[in-house]
């Protein structure tokens, strides 16, 4: 559909002209000679993009504009105007064209916009597609990812979720532990109970202390009333505790207390309490390092390290990177609908190429800042920080952008592959296998589904309904 283009103009031999330079490039090109059989042949076929002039009898380029909006037929608009007239273009543009034309134009200007519009209706299409996949199955509790090392995390997490062992949960700043910490409480029998999170690298050692496990009036200075800790408030639930490498020595050793006997005192006091508690501990440090340099106690790693979840960097999941990026445009969207929605190609390249030390959490603040710079409905290259998007585009090379580009391609090439093999899929469960009813389905032949199935790699063979045994008469 993105090959066929359709030109409205009621000069024929300026539509023709059109015609014949695009078709040099291999697009499959139709004319039209005003707005009415253009828009005739929009609603009856698809076309990826149209060319119309603003001056035809019948209905013009900018009501042909407004129909196409109107009735959101997916494609992209070039209106056409004629020399000095750019206040008709920018009535043009406000009325939802994608890019404008001034008569006369040359064969290289034409081409660049045509090139222009359709690879961002290329892209639009592709996070439209992000946008459903982020509704359906690309979605895990609050994670988003369809990169294979997230999806065998989310696997992990679902098998030992409801187990209640404790979880060390190991990844690089900006990863996602304190997300990957309550998709396991989530799924857990304690689901309905506080997960309560403490970060062991924010307060000094005693001030540490007193947050873990709280302390009585008068136990020191300043403390005017009785402090209820945060393991206390946890009871029947579970307790993250963030960073756990960075807690002292000293104060490891109450920690180990606490989890071999799920008992405390609070500070200044003398009564144990008891609670039942599971619990889930994060860290960017290798701590079996930290325990080799004698920064970590042995026992308490063992306690802890029970069960692993190691949380993959965003350079080695960069297929999540216009997923993710589409996800958070969604939720820093803003209210009045006054924020950008789509991401240009030139800044999906940048994002893609950026190494990410501050993984997705850097990639949020990313888009959110883009999205706040932003004064279209587009995020630009201009939009993104320089950090991610230098302005001094001189500086790159070409080699990364050729791979960037593959990479786009092979993530949009497996986008529609999934799409495809779950249209096919859901065709074989409805009809249980039935290919003579799914080709009538589909409008295909029963040899072009075939072969189509058979590339997705869908067997066909689990769908169909297992034939009852003929049972033999007794003689």
């Amino acid at each position: 559909m993105k090959r066929r283009i359709l030109v409205a103009d009621d000069m024929p031999l300026f539509g023709e002209h059109i015609k014949f330079i695009l078709e040099r490039d291999g697009f499959e090109v139709e004319t039209k000679g005003d707005g009415l059989t253009a828009l005739d042949a929009l609603r009856a076929e698809p076309f990826g993009l149209l060319i119309t002039d603003i001056k035809m009898p019948g209905m013009n380029g900018i009501e042909l504009l407004e129909t196409v909006r109107r009735e959101k037929l997916p494609l992209g608009v070039i209106v056409l105007t004629g020399h000095g007239d750019i206040q008709v273009a920018v009535e043009a543009m406000k009325a939802g064209a994608d890019d404008f034309l001034t008569k006369p134009f040359d064969i290289d200007q034409l081409r660049v916009v045509v090139s222009r519009v359709l690879d961002r209706r290329l892209l639009s299409d592709e996070m439209e597609t992000l946008r459903r996949r982020i509704r359906s199955n690309d979605s895990f509790h609050d994670l988003v990812s369809k990169s294979p090392k997230m999806r065998r995390v989310f696997d992990l997490i679902e098998q030992v979720g409801p187990l209640g062992s404790t979880v060390l949960i190991h990844g690089e700043t900006g990863t996602g532990k304190e997300l990957a910490a309550r998709a396991l409480h989530e799924t857990s029998n304690r689901r309905n109970q506080p997960l309560v999170a403490l970060n062991c690298a924010a307060p000094a050692e005693s001030l540490l202390e007193t947050e873990m496990f709280g302390h009585e009036k008068g136990a020191f200075t300043g403390a005017e009333r009785r402090k209820i800790g945060r393991f206390e408030l946890a009871h029947r639930g579970a307790i993250f505790l963030d960073e756990i490498g960075e807690v002292s020595l000293n104060l490891q050793a109450k920690l180990l207390r606490v989890l071999q006997n799920r008992s405390f005192t609070r500070v200044g006091g003398n009564d144990p309490i008891h609670v039942d508690i599971r619990i889930i501990a994060a860290t960017n440090k290798r701590l079996d390092e930290e325990v080799r340099k004698g920064r970590f106690r042995a026992d308490l790693f063992h306690r802890i390290n029970v069960v692993r979840v190691d949380l993959p960097p965003l350079r080695e999941r960069i297929e999540d990177i216009p997923l993710l990026a589409m996800h958070f445009l969604k939720i820093h969207a803003d209210p009045a609908g006054r924020s950008p929605r789509e991401i240009d190609p030139d800044a999906m390249r940048d994002l893609l190429a950026h190494p990410w030390p501050g993984n997705v959490r850097e990639l949020e603040n990313a888009i959110k800042a883009a999205a706040a710079m932003s004064q279209t409905a587009v995020i630009d290259r201009d939009s993104l920080p320089a950090t991610v998007a230098p302005k001094l585009s001189t500086s790159r090379t070409t080699t990364p952008l050729i791979d960037i580009d593959r990479k786009l391609t092979e993530i949009t090439a497996e986008l529609i592959e999934r799409v495809e093999r779950d249209y096919f899929a859901k065709l074989l469960e409805k009809y249980r296998g039935n290919i003579a009813r799914c080709a009538k389905h589909s409008g295909m032949s029963r040899l072009g589904l075939t072969r189509k199935i058979a590339k997705l790699g869908v067997d066909v063979a689990r769908f169909r309904k297992p034939r009852r045994p003929v049972q033999s008469s007794s003689s």
